[in-house]
């Protein structure tokens, strides 16, 4: 029977931790990332309508409260549901738990498109009439009105980043986790808290495969830095963390 909502039980894996064997900021989005798949293929609307459909949906937007980074081979589980589909756009929660204990919660973003012409298009009537929904229960409801404004122009570069054949996915572009890998290495950098306990992004422009570098830059708020992560002539993606 399909629920509407995904339990994914895993293990921290070595290959997700850093040198303090804690969990790495992209392994969690990676976690995030595989029950939204997972969750969304019951349906007929994960990967799987990539090749039936050739349609797919691309992350737009997604901000995260991290209570606390879990270790190595600790038990992990991670919730997650539709919280509604409008139009071209999807709305999807998560929770992460080790035991009793909530380690995450994030709210997200998704946009259907067009794999083809790149294109937004709207949500199948059949696909969004047979995937459950629970839009009472959100992390951030306002999170498609939240106002992320980048460093300014003459805020140094933090760091650079090349385009390795491992960050790219099957939608041709560069995977949504591998900007929180380029982000960490950033933040490692320029002397800034490297584990966030927020994370608020919103993701502006693919980054191709061919792409020659990722800037970053940091400009710290108070308590808040913000971040970008662009190429010579795009803004890729624009956020804050704490």
């Amino acid at each position: 029977m399909m629920n509407d909502e995904l339990t994914l039980h895993t293990t921290v894996a070595y290959g997700d931790v850093d040198r303090d064997e804690v969990l790495l900021l992209p392994g969690l989005f990676k976690l995030l990332q595989e029950a939204a798949i997972k969750h969304a293929d019951q349906f007929d609307a994960g990967t799987r309508a990539m090749a039936t459909r050739g349609e797919s949906w691309v992350l737009n937007r997604m901000a995260a409260a991290i209570h606390r980074y879990p270790r190595y081979e600790e038990p992990v589980r991670v919730v997650t549901w539709s919280s509604g589909i409008r139009t071209f756009k999807g709305y999807r929660d998560f929770r992460v738990y080790c035991g009793d204990e909530l380690l995450a919660s994030a709210s997200s973003l998704w946009l259907y498109v067009n794999l083809k012409t790149k294109s937004l298009i709207r949500v199948p009537e059949d696909l969004a009439r047979a995937f459950p929904s629970r839009p009472g229960e959100v992390f951030m409801a306002g999170l498609e009105k939240l106002k992320l404004v980048p460093p300014g122009a003459g805020s140094p570069a933090a760091c650079r980043a090349s385009v390795r054949y491992s960050d790219v996915d099957g939608n041709g572009h560069v995977n949504n986790t591998t900007y929180f890998d380029i982000l960490q290495t950033a933040l490692a950098r320029g002397g800034l808290p490297r584990r966030p306990e927020m994370v608020q992004i919103q993701f502006l422009k693919e980054i191709p495969p061919d792409a020659e570098g990722v800037d970053v830059r940091l400009e710290t708020r108070g308590p808040i830095t913000a971040f970008s992560l662009a190429g010579p002539d795009a803004l890729f993606a624009q956020g804050q963390v704490s």
